[in-house]
């Protein structure tokens, strides 16, 4: 692994020992279970479409199989855990709403937020040029490199995309990382093209590289060493950022909910500059991702103002 990999690996675990018990004392849920609403978002709620403020909720979709930022447990597969959730139910009492969430696979994330199904995603979009302009208001909340997941004893000589040409990558379906796989295979597999296999998520690409029905999966960072993490027999290789640059993911919200996009940038700063965005992210494993106050802003990439295309 490189060092950035070892970082999401090593930072992240020692650093959630520590983050832990200070979450528990924070608390993101009551002794019952449910989500607290916010007791210090008063002011943010009055901020918020008149539909969240009627509901008291915001509702989030996202594919919940991607850990370290969602998934689920064995033990209960009706509620997502992770980073997005923990920090979504932090917004929450930012915001003095509850978080609720739909677990909805990538093709319908895009569609499902522009027609209402929910109110913004928050998981797997990352922030693009297209987006910003057309489609949603992006408000990033993580920064990753891109890595290679691939079979440990298939790994030596592979440093880079660029050492896979001839190979079978697998990518999730209709996503920015195809489009970066084409570019890459084009400008460097010339001769040898590397063949493109998308899939609807992480478990069943995983399990293709397992199987040997693909060479390798290619995903986030803190993603892929997770999953490295949890099987011996597979490793991750991050990609260099000469290949792929690091990306934000961010929270995508509908253009027509300008008012939510604003509160969310309001509610994120606020939890970065009081620690609790730290706290969360070392929990999950994923400090090297965290972003500053500063880079909380609508549309980041191009600065289109937010509810316009």
């Amino acid at each position: 692994m490189t060092r950035l990999t070892n970082r999401f690996r090593a930072i992240g675990l020692v650093a959630a020992l520590a983050a832990t018990a200070s979450l528990t004392a924070c608390g993101a849920s009551s002794d019952d279970g449910e989500e607290k609403a916010g007791t210090g978002g008063t002011a943010l709620f009055k901020t918020l479409p008149k539909a969240n403020q009627d509901s008291a909720e915001v509702s989030f979709g996202a594919l919940w199989e991607t850990p370290p930022i969602i998934s689920v447990t064995a033990s209960d597969t009706t509620k997502p855990v992770g980073l997005a959730p923990d920090l979504a139910a932090a917004l929450g009492e930012e915001l003095g709403v509850k978080a609720t969430w739909q677990n909805m696979q990538w093709p319908a994330q895009l569609p499902g937020v522009q027609s209402g199904v929910v109110d913004a995603l928050f998981g797997q979009v990352n922030v693009t040029e297209e987006r910003e302009q057309s489609i949603v208001d992006m408000v990033p909340f993580y920064k990753t490199t891109m890595a290679l997941l691939l079979p440990a004893d298939d790994a030596d000589g592979v440093s880079a995309v660029g050492d896979m040409c001839g190979t079978t990558v697998g990518a999730p379906v209709g996503s920015e990382t195809v489009a970066q796989l084409k570019q890459l295979s084009a400008q460097k597999c010339a001769s040898e093209p590397i063949k493109i296999k998308e899939f609807q998520g992480a478990t069943l690409a995983i399990s293709a590289v397992k199987s040997g029905s693909i060479d390798a999966w290619l995903d986030t960072t803190a993603s892929q060493v997770v999953a490295a993490e949890a099987d011996a027999d597979l490793t991750s290789v991050e990609v260099p950022e000469e290949e792929i640059a690091p990306v934000y993911n961010g929270i995508a919200v509908g253009k027509d909910k300008p008012e939510l996009t604003k509160a969310l940038v309001v509610a994120l700063r606020n939890l970065i500059e009081s620690g609790r965005y730290d706290e969360i992210f070392a929990a999950n494993d994923s400090a090297p991702a965290a972003i500053t106050a500063d880079e909380v802003v609508a549309n980041p990439i191009t600065s289109t103002p937010v509810g316009q295309k």
